[in-house]
C-alpha cells in the first residue's frame, strides 16, 4: 500500500445533511481536525453558512445553511475545482466551465442530501411522566421541573382579579 493511498483512507472527510425546514445543518465527520476546518472555510468562502463552526466532539462539527445557499455552494466549489483540475480543457470552449460545473454542483448536492442523518437533536426536553412525576430527561438546565416552586413564585404578585 502507498503513502498517498494510505493517508487518504486515514483522512476521509464524510459530509452528512440533516434537513430542518428552511434551515439545513451540515455535518463534517473526519479524524483530521484541520481537513474539518478548512471544509469550513470553503463552506464559509461560498457563502453557504454565515455561521460558526459548532463542534460536538474532535471528529465531528456542523454548520448551519439553507438549501439555496448549498446550491450555490456545490456549483461555484465545483467550477473552482474544475478549472483547477482542467485548466487547459475549458479554453476556447463556448459557455466554458460552468455548464459542467452546474452539473457536477447538482450530482454532488444529491450525493449530500443522499446521506441524510439526524446527528442533532431538535427535541431539547423530553419529559418523564411515571409514578407522577414531571422530569426531563433531555433538560439543558439539568433540573426537573418543580410545579410547587414555579407556583409559590408565580403567586408572590397580586392577582389582577384581586385589583378589580
Amino acid at each position: 500500500m502507498t503513502d498517498s493511498l494510505f493517508c487518504g483512507i486515514l483522512y476521509y472527510m464524510k459530509l452528512v445533511y440533516q434537513p430542518l425546514g428552511t434551515v439545513s445543518l451540515v455535518g463534517m465527520q473526519s479524524n483530521n481536525r484541520q481537513e474539518i476546518i478548512e471544509q469550513y472555510y470553503s463552506l464559509w468562502n461560498h457563502e453557504a453558512t454565515g455561521g460558526k463552526l459548532h463542534w460536538m466532539c474532535p471528529t465531528f462539527a456542523y454548520v448551519t445553511s439553507n438549501e439555496e445557499a448549498l446550491e450555490k455552494y456545490f456549483v461555484n466549489s465545483s467550477f473552482h475545482l474544475l478549472l483547477n483540475k482542467y485548466p487547459e480543457k475549458y479554453k476556447g470552449v463556448k459557455g466554458g466551465v460552468m455548464a459542467d460545473a452546474r452539473k457536477l454542483g447538482a450530482r454532488r448536492l444529491a450525493e449530500l442530501k443522499e446521506n441524510s442523518e439526524v446527528f442533532m437533536s431538535t427535541n431539547p426536553v423530553v419529559y418523564d411522566y411515571s409514578l407522577g412525576r414531571t422530569e426531563a430527561i433531555e433538560n439543558p438546565q439539568g433540573r426537573a421541573f418543580d410545579e410547587e416552586d414555579y407556583k409559590q413564585k408565580a403567586g408572590n404578585g397580586r392577582s389582577r382579579l384581586e385589583t378589580a
